[in-house]
Parts: C-alpha cells; sequence; structure tokens
C-alpha cells in the first residue's frame, strides 16, 4: 500500500462520513502535490510519497482541525457541556456537589462560561451560562435576578441562533423538568421489595436522567450534518420531557390498577391540572427560541416588501 493510501485511510477514520470524500480529495490533491515536487528532485515514487506525508502532518491533527472547521463537535466539547449535571444531580451531589456552597457555584458556571467564551467554544458556553443562571435561581437573594435577565437574554440569542438559546435553556427544561414532575413518594409499595421506590432509588433516577441528558446533548451535537443539529436537539429534549409526562401517568395507573402492591399520592385532578402543565411548559420553553428565531426571519424577510409598498 502507498504511503498516501494509508494515510488517506486513517484520515478517514477521524472523520464523520458526511465529510469523509471532500477530505480525502482536497487532501489527496495536496499530497500529490507534494510527491511530484520531491520526485522532481530525482527521488522515486514510493519514496516521495513518503517524504509528503511526512511534511504534511499526522493525520489525526488534519481531521481534527477539518472537524472543527466544518463544525463537527468533539466528544471533550460534549463532556465539557455536561459537566454540571453530572455534579449537581445523583450521586455527583451526593458525594461532592452537597458540600460545596451554591455561591460557589455561581464563580464556576460563570468561570466555565467565560472560559469557553474566550477559548470561542460555543458548544458548551451557552450550556455554561445556562447553568449559572440555574445557580442565580437557586441562590436564595438573586431568583429577582434571573426573572428579569434571563428572559431578555434567551429571546435576544434566539434571533441570531436558535440552536445556542436551546443549549442556554438546557438545565430548565431537562432536569428541573424531571425534578417537578417526579417527586419522591409519589409511588411507594406496600411492604415488598425495596418498600419504597424513591428516597432510596432517587439518587440512581437522579443520575440515570442525567446520563440520559448527557445522551441527548451528544446525539444532538454530534448530528452528522451541522445543519440539522438544532433539529435533533429540540426533538431529543422533548422526547425526554414526554418520557417524564409518561413515568408520572404510569405511576398513577400502576397505582390505581394494583392498590394491593403500590400506593400512590397523585391523583387525575392533580396529573391534568398539576403536572400536565408543568410538562407543557417545559416544551413551550424548548420550542421558545425556535419560534423567536422564525418570528424574527419573518419579520426580516417581510421588512422590505412592507417599506416597498409604503413607498408606492
Amino acid at each position: 500500500m502507498s504511503a498516501i493510501k494509508a494515510y488517506l485511510d486513517e484520515l478517514k477514520k477521524s472523520l464523520p462520513r458526511h465529510l469523509q470524500q471532500e477530505a480525502e480529495a482536497e487532501v489527496y490533491s495536496h499530497l500529490e502535490a507534494l510527491t511530484q515536487e520531491f520526485q522532481q528532485t530525482g527521488l522515486p515514487r514510493l519514496t516521495a510519497e513518503a517524504k509528503a506525508v511526512q511534511h504534511f502532518g499526522s493525520p489525526h491533527t488534519i481531521g481534527s482541525a477539518w472537524r472543527r472547521a466544518a463544525g463537527v463537535v468533539d466528544w471533550s466539547d460534549i463532556l465539557l457541556a455536561a459537566l454540571p449535571i453530572l455534579g449537581i444531580t445523583g450521586m455527583g451531589w451526593t458525594l461532592v456537589g452537597q458540600y460545596i456552597p451554591l455561591s460557589i457555584y455561581l464563580v464556576l458556571f460563570g468561570l466555565g462560561a467565560g472560559l469557553a467564551w474566550w477559548r470561542d467554544w460555543p458548544t458548551w458556553w451557552y450550556a455554561w451560562l445556562g447553568w449559572l443562571f440555574l445557580a442565580v435561581l437557586i441562590v436564595p437573594p438573586t431568583p429577582w435576578m434571573f426573572i428579569i435577565t434571563f428572559p431578555i437574554i434567551v429571546t435576544l440569542l434566539a434571533i441570531d441562533s436558535w440552536q445556542y438559546a436551546t443549549l442556554m435553556t438546557l438545565p430548565f427544561t431537562t432536569y428541573l423538568a424531571f425534578a417537578t414532575l417526579i417527586e419522591r413518594h409519589q409511588l411507594v409499595t406496600t411492604g415488598w421489595g425495596p418498600g419504597n421506590l424513591y428516597p432510596s432509588n432517587m439518587i440512581w433516577l437522579e443520575t440515570a436522567f442525567s446520563i440520559l441528558w448527557i445522551v441527548i446533548l451528544a446525539a444532538s451535537l454530534r448530528a452528522a450534518r451541522p445543519t440539522r443539529r438544532g433539529v435533533y436537539l429540540v426533538a431529543g429534549l422533548i422526547g425526554t420531557q414526554t418520557i417524564y409526562i409518561g413515568a408520572v401517568v404510569l405511576m398513577l395507573l400502576v397505582g390505581k390498577l394494583m392498590p394491593g402492591y403500590f400506593i400512590t399520592t397523585l391523583t387525575t385532578h392533580e396529573i391534568m391540572f398539576v403536572k400536565l402543565p408543568v410538562g407543557l411548559l417545559t416544551v413551550g420553553l424548548t420550542l421558545y427560541p425556535l419560534f423567536v428565531w422564525l418570528i424574527a426571519r419573518w419579520l426580516r424577510q417581510s421588512g422590505p416588501h412592507i417599506d416597498s409598498h409604503r413607498t408606492t
């Protein structure tokens, strides 16, 4: 196998499928040009190929640069974006998070968002900015700051990029929805098994839903084409919220259909007038950035037509 062929095979391994053909063609043209230059100095073909490959740089480095230029998100970006939820839910909160003052979270999330902005990492800058606002909401003296600033910032951001605005709302459309809909003591057993599905298993449930959040984030941000990323993200979030609502309805059905084994504090009235509105509110918040972006786009497109109509 020639050195160029081996190089291109390694390069394709570091790229998603939709980028491989274009990258292979362009890199091949550069390597072939270098090879011909070295051949003109008297080197045989195979030696010239090996030297061209050596001068061009490692395929991993070239592939990483190509992914960045094409907007492909690496796993390191996703882990950084997901890091906050691992620290404030489930096992992370039980082992470490609960011993950290909430004011420290304000500083950590603020520094994380600032660092991501400075390094031009928008993928997780907006996610961390959302966690910063979540901390602002939770810290007792500062909820008013959240109520005033968060809707304004999300709206202004959504006008230009509804995907980034959706990333910023992630903490409120995922974990808070889960924490509000699935509460402790909503479904308990009558004596068999663990005796109580919550709170003994609440830590594991929170951890499981945190992992689900990360999987959704990863699937959306690493979508085959960056243009589809936002659609994947919204679809995944709405799917997650549907799971939350479905779990609440399932608790009620289990408690009603098997009263000898389960006891539930949920009622049909509570689901219809408390749980379901909360679920619909989180779905609405998920769709809000897209709605704002569509309105802004419509206004931009109709603006010239309105002006020209007035002048006539």
